[in-house]
């Protein structure tokens, strides 16, 4: 994983002091934005700094399919298990809750990840690091 770049820093800053008048605003709009608590821009990763900083710029998100999975293999079914006993979950229609993909893809970004890697992208044993951190969640949650 790689962590925010200082020149990142810099552009975020430049762009949140026009919409935000105070440090608490910006990191709140930031906390909202990743869907995590944050308390420094220095806790992002270089992913999501640049997530931020095209959202920022453009006004949308980009279309990353960071969660997107295969459901005949075995390792990306366990990380949606794991998903949903951490609670991860959305309403559907058809099946009722089903893991988000969206707070999946967030994790798949952030600092707290072992990998940042769309899942389609990991290898066997990067899904297997991806694996055991999400059981630390559950065990954590459970605990």
């Amino acid at each position: 994983m790689q962590l925010i770049e200082k020149p990142q820093i810099k552009r975020i800053q430049t762009a949140m002091s026009k919409r935000f008048t105070s440090r608490d605003e910006r990191l709140d709009f930031i906390s909202d934005f990743l869907q995590r608590e944050v308390n420094s821009t220095k806790e992002l990763s270089k992913v999501e700094a640049d997530e931020l900083l095209y959202f920022l710029n453009k006004g949308k998100t980009k279309n990353y399919e960071w969660g997107h999975f295969d459901a005949q293999n075995s390792q990306h079914r366990t990380i949606l298990s794991l998903c949903r006993q951490a609670q991860w979950v959305v309403s559907h229609d058809k099946y009722g809750e089903v893991a988000d993909l969206d707070r999946l893809s967030n994790f798949l970004k952030s600092p707290k990840c072992p990998v940042n890697k769309p899942l389609m992208k990991m290898t066997k044993q990067e899904l297997s690091k991806v694996i055991v951190a999400l059981e630390g969640i559950v065990e954590h949650i459970h605990s």
